[in-house]
């Protein structure tokens, strides 16, 4: 069973990802956002709760229900960002 959410504070998309056969929750998250700086964030990554009770209470807490459609975008937005810095990496150290 998955579930979405938004947590605005932290400009993250997170999944919530249960298994039923495991107790433990995994939470993959997506962060695409400009900084203050004129910089920007983009970072992915995948939290693992031992308790999927647990999981489930902390996002209740800290984020609003989303959908897959945002978390889909959000994925689409830091692998183009992404390659930006990818190509630009290349083309600065002429790899």
């Amino acid at each position: 069973m998955n579930s979405y959410w938004i947590d605005e504070q932290q400009k993250k998309i997170l999944k919530l990802d249960c298994d039923p056969k495991k107790e433990e929750a995994r939470v993959y998250w997506v962060q695409v956002c400009a900084t203050e700086g004129g910089g920007f964030i983009h970072a992915r990554g995948c939290d693992v709760v031992s308790v999927q009770e647990k999981a489930e209470e902390i996002l209740r807490l800290t984020a609003e229900p989303a959908h897959e459609e945002d978390y889909i975008t959000a994925l689409k937005d830091y692998f183009a960002a992404d390659k930006k810095v990818r190509e630009q990496f290349i083309k600065t150290f002429k790899l």
